[in-house]
């Protein structure tokens, strides 16, 4: 969901879904990147280019360098416009389609068919009117028909009039199965005409065609369909062709897209892995680009320090020659302030251009220019002052520049050791299968979902797209919006869906089909200080499709750029033109939007499960793909959201339309339980703590880490964790205006709460630099493994960016201890108000006789004249002492609270919780007592 739109202010009125359609893949503020500061300089760095590196490959780095870049014979896919292979780092494309024929999924090699399309004669023909509606009412025509003998597809047309942004229909085709009506492709473009272009059909079976009203008044059109016949011959390939030529040391010539599936035909509208619009292409890049057509050449990187302002230089312009032969490219790249990067070829042609500091408010990351140069020679690369600011006001630090290796000569990222790349994706050795389309191929996938994790090993799937679907609204989508099961089917396939939230710059009716499926993690985008971009949706939810069950989201927020702080992702090609008669495809653009947040995580998604597989402790590890079930897909999204940090203090200055709060592990309305951490979340998973270890958190990202964690696998007893501030370190550490604050939570790594989200068996605030924990092992569990999770709150006086580093004493122990299970009925309360009463049950059955206490938040009232209420104001919570539970007995206390008075102008997700219970020996969390209220806001 790329957006031109950074904050709320930047809108002059509805942002429509066909204005937002129409402009996916459009570029985002341009080039412009952010202003650099000096602390980047202090950072370690394995080799002399490592900073000039894109700010997620920096990032991904602390996860290649723990052994996980990604398995080529696993796959982690997108549903979108499509990918372009074609480009270095998404190819090469192994030649594998899929199709299905028969409720089957079949592979074949288009380049070895001979097949042709012949009109049959044979067509339909429809017309009606309708509307004024909207997607909330839910309104559709319909118009059966019968095939005829001896076809084999259907191209189909819907027109309609007037053709205005108030005017936005859908179109589909159903099959009736005999029992129901199941839909077999569909167009949602947000344009007019929609086109079902080579839709697979049944000879002498019942079809309808379906138009829905998204958005129209008084509308008439009309469909028209053509029917073809197909001849020639097809080869059909066993599972093996998928990952054939994938295994052994990466080479540049090792597969990366290992399949291509299009909805719209068995056939293929493309036959091979191209990209007219360009945003599936973006995406793709950034969950799993290999790096190589940015791979830098080591041996010829030049870096300098001018540390100057450039009324000091001669000229005021600094300029660097490279020398770059033709097929491999270049790049220039500098921190500052209000300058401007230039490029020039050989002839003194300008190629490239990109500001620093310049209406820019991100201070984070390098700004870069380069090309991928198409003749050998003399390039050169310079900085000059900004347009209309003062020499003596533009500043370099430092710089970085030289040319990239030609992409046929490198495996770029896919492997240690191999040349690093410059704009390389989350998971560079992790294959690749895109199916081309929005909603159509997402009901394919989740029609034959087993099917094609078994064919493709599929881990995850990425959603960059959505229609609105939050709450108030959500109510209506979670009934007439399929998605919401498709994505539920998908997980039971074994596979973890990751959504955008939405770029509608605004909390109400944001986090879009499918972001907002219970099932799904719904991404919000984050600057590079992980500052809230404006144009994010966030803070409403969903209604289960189930249950029709009131939630919330998002879950999470990634990197996905501001207007003035773009993302760079792969550019994408003609797709009807010869890459011979077109420009390099190798070239790069800048994206910004939720769209690049969602892939982000996608791509850090495959790197954990490819951790819980191969080194996952007792009752975190991952089965096979073909194996792996909803239980499992439910640990992979817990883990996730159990080791994301808040933001809230952190990144104070860089919030822009949307702050957050401090939630004490709850969900923010708009950040969810915040910033993704990819390094943390693979410790969590890989890392067995015990004993004390020296631990270090810190502000200056990317380098430094957000929170620690590990894991502990724990029989009888209690697992008990402290953490201990020992000082601080780096050049800005004199900014601190005290001891900085750190949470500590214990969480179910083997058992997550409801729908994958953290089940929290014990929290403790630090605002002072300690905090300690105890959790019990559930009775009767036949063991816990318990994820162990320190975060960074606050640093007072010092924000992100600042050279900050925290330094930490982790202690960790198994210790005997009283044994629990505990529960907290689920129960649909749905939105409450504002000042209602409201009643908490909670149960617990322990092995010893307990005293208990639960865990509520400060904004409610206890009302009790005979429970003892002690207030944390530090934590924002109250503990309830409930009373006492004998051993072995299943005790249930209850309690009555009043919501919070204020009316908020969000509607807002509480965590009560997790009980916990003391045999004499200290407090102890009790897994499973964790859970939520819904207040409603303004």
């Amino acid at each position: 969901m790329s957006s031109t739109n950074d904050s709320a202010g930047e809108r002059d009125g509805l942002l429509t879904r066909r204005a937002l359609l129409q402009a996916l893949g459009i570029a985002a503020g341009g080039s412009l990147l952010g202003a650099g500061s000096a602390d980047l300089a202090s950072a370690a760095s394995t080799d002399a280019w490592d900073e000039y590196r894109d700010w997620r490959a920096i990032e991904a780095n602390e996860v290649w360098d723990r052994g996980y870049r990604g398995r080529a014979d696993r796959t982690i896919g997108l549903t979108d416009s499509g990918l372009e292979a074609r480009h270095p780092d998404l190819g090469p494309w192994n030649g594998v389609t899929a199709f299905v024929e028969n409720e089957d999924l079949k592979l074949t090699k288009p380049a070895e068919n001979d097949v042709s399309r012949v009109e049959s004669g044979e067509t339909e023909s429809f017309s009606g009117s309708m509307g004024p509606g909207t997607f909330a009412t839910g309104e559709e025509k319909y118009h059966e028909f019968t095939t005829p003998s001896d076809v084999a597809e259907l191209d189909s047309t819907l027109s309609f009039s007037p053709n205005t942004d108030a005017n936005d229909l859908e179109f589909r085709i159903d099959v009736w199965t005999g029992s129901r009506w199941e839909t077999e492709a569909r167009a949602a473009t947000g344009g007019e005409p929609e086109t079902l272009p080579q839709v697979p059909v049944e000879d002498d079976t019942k079809y309808r065609y379906v138009i829905e009203a998204y958005l129209n008044t008084e509308t008439s059109y009309e469909i028209d369909g053509t029917y073809f016949d197909v001849d020639g011959t097809r080869t059909t390939y066993d599972d093996s062709v998928v990952f054939d030529g994938t295994g052994g040391e990466p080479t540049a010539d090792t597969p990366k897209t290992v399949g291509w599936y299009d909805a719209g035909s068995r056939y293929g509208l493309y036959d091979k892995p191209r990209d007219p619009n360009g945003h599936g292409t973006h995406c793709s890049s950034i969950m799993g680009g290999s790096g190589r057509s940015s791979a830098i050449d080591g041996g010829a990187f030049e870096s300098a320090q001018p540390e100057t302002y450039l009324s000091e230089v001669s000229g005021h312009t600094l300029t660097y020659d490279i020398a770059v032969d033709a097929g491999t490219g270049l790049f220039g790249a500098a921190y500052g302030d209000l300058i401007e990067l230039r490029l020039y070829d050989p002839d003194g042609n300008q190629i490239d251009s990109s500001g620093v500091g310049v209406d820019d408010s991100s201070t984070g990351d390098v700004n870069v220019v380069e090309d991928p140069a198409t003749e050998t020679g003399t390039y050169t690369f310079e900085i000059r002052t900004a347009d209309g600011e003062d020499a003596s006001a533009a500043y370099v630090d430092r710089v970085g520049y030289g040319p990239y290796l030609d992409p046929g000569s490198t495996a770029a990222d896919r492997a240690d050791g191999n040349d690093d790349g410059t704009h390389t994706g989350l998971a560079p050795n992790q294959s690749l299968i895109c199916m081309q389309g929005l909603s159509a191929p997402t009901e394919d996938l989740g029609r034959y979902a087993q099917q094609f994790t078994d064919t493709f090993n599929l881990r995850a799937v990425n959603m960059s797209w959505g229609y609105v679907g939050g709450l108030p609204l959500g109510a209506a989508a979670g009934t007439l919006d399929r998605i919401p099961a498709v994505i539920k089917d998908v997980a039971e396939a074994g596979v973890l869906t990751l959504a955008a939230a939405g770029n509608a710059a605004t909390p109400v009716n944001g986090n879009g089909s499918p972001a907002i499926a219970d099932e799904a993690v719904s991404v919000v985008a984050t600057g590079p200080r992980d500052g809230i971009s404006g144009y994010s949706s966030g803070g409403v939810g969903g209604v289960d499709e189930d249950e029709e069950e009131t939630y919330m989201k998002p879950d999470l927020t990634a990197p996905g750029g501001t207007l003035s702080d773009v993302i760079s992702a792969a550019d994408t090609a003609d797709p009807d033109t010869a890459e011979s008669d077109q420009p390099p495809i190798r070239d790069y653009t800048g994206k910004a939007g939720t769209s690049m947040a969602a892939p982000f995580t996608t791509g850090s998604t495959g790197l954990v499960a490819q951790a819980m597989e191969e080194d996952g402790g007792p009752r975190l590890t991952l089965p096979d793909p073909v194996d792996t079930t909803l239980s499992d897909v439910f640990r992979l999204k817990q883990v996730l959201l159990a080791t994301a940090s808040e933001t809230a203090f952190t990144a104070a200055p860089y919030h822009r339309a949307k702050t957050p709060t401090y939630d004490f592990g709850g969900r923010d309305p708009y950040e969810g339980f915040g910033r993704l951490n990819p390094e943390v979340a693979v410790d969590a998973v890989t890392r067995e703590l015990s004993g004390t270890s020296s631990e270090q958190l810190g502000l200056g990202l990317p380098q430094d880490s957000r929170a620690v964690a590990g894991y502990v696998d724990l029989g009888v007893g209690e697992v008990e964790a402290s953490v201990e501030f020992t000082g601080y370190e780096g050049n800005d550490a004199n900014l601190n205006e005290g001891k900085p604050h750190v949470d500590l939570f214990v969480y179910d790594g083997g058992d997550p709460a409801e729908h994958g989200e953290p089940n929290v068996v014990d929290r403790a605030a630090g605002p002072t630099g300690s905090a300690s924990v105890s959790a019990a092992e559930k009775r009767g569990g036949g063991g816990s493994t318990y994820l162990v999770v320190a975060k960074l709150v606050n640093v007072p006086g010092a924000v992100n960016g600042d050279d900050v580093q925290v330094n930490l004493g982790l202690t960790v122990d198994k210790t005997p201890g009283v044994r629990a299970r505990g529960g907290r009925p689920s129960e649909d309360d749905g939105l409450l108000g504002a000042g209602v009463l409201d009643t908490v049950e909670v149960t617990v059955t322990p092995d010893d006789d307990v005293t208990v206490r639960d865990v509520v938040p400060a904004e409610f009232d206890v009302l009790t004249d005979v429970l003892n209420v002690v207030t944390d104001d530090d934590a924002g919570v109250k503990y309830v002492e409930l009373g006492d539970a004998p051993a072995d007995e299943r005790t249930t206390f209850t309690y009555e609270v009043e919501t919070p008075t204020e009316v908020l102008d969000l509607s807002k997700e509480h965590l009560f919780g997790p009980v916990q219970v003391d045999d004499g020996s200290g407090w102890a969390g009790v897994s499973g007592t964790a859970g939520t209220k819904l207040v409603t806001g303004d």
